[in-house]
């Protein structure tokens, strides 16, 4: 069985989904323009971090385990759509609540790039 895994297949497919423009992406780049680049590395190690888990997991066979286990993957379909459910009520508490939407003000640098005002 082991010899017909093909790996360098496959970790060309991890690198390319895990670089590929989707969500992830944008946020990275929204990061960077409003808060700068060290944030941006951040957010980037996090998703990159995460492709790694959920790749890792994927090539150890999770997905056998939870076609074995049905509980299992109801357990985890179930605590996702709980996540969704609490992020959904965040952010439309977070919309609903009255107030000014804080801008950063941001200057010309001497070099050509934008920094924060002070």
């Amino acid at each position: 069985m082991l010899d017909t895994i093909n790996l360098p297949l496959i970790l060309a497919a991890a690198l390319l989904a895990t670089g590929s423009p989707g969500p992830a992406t944008l946020n990275i780049a929204g990061t960077a323009m409003t808060a700068g680049r060290p944030f941006a590395l951040a957010v980037a190690g996090g998703v990159a971090t995460g492709s790694l888990m959920w790749s890792t997991a994927a090539a150890f066979g999770l997905g056998a385990v939870m076609l074995a286990n049905a509980w299992l993957f109801e357990l985890l379909r179930y605590a996702g759509a709980g996540y969704l459910i609490f992020l959904a009520f965040k952010s439309a508490r977070s919309a609903l609540k009255p107030g000014d939407v804080p801008r950063k003000r941001f200057s010309m640098a001497p070099c050509g790039g934008l920094m924060p005002a002070a």
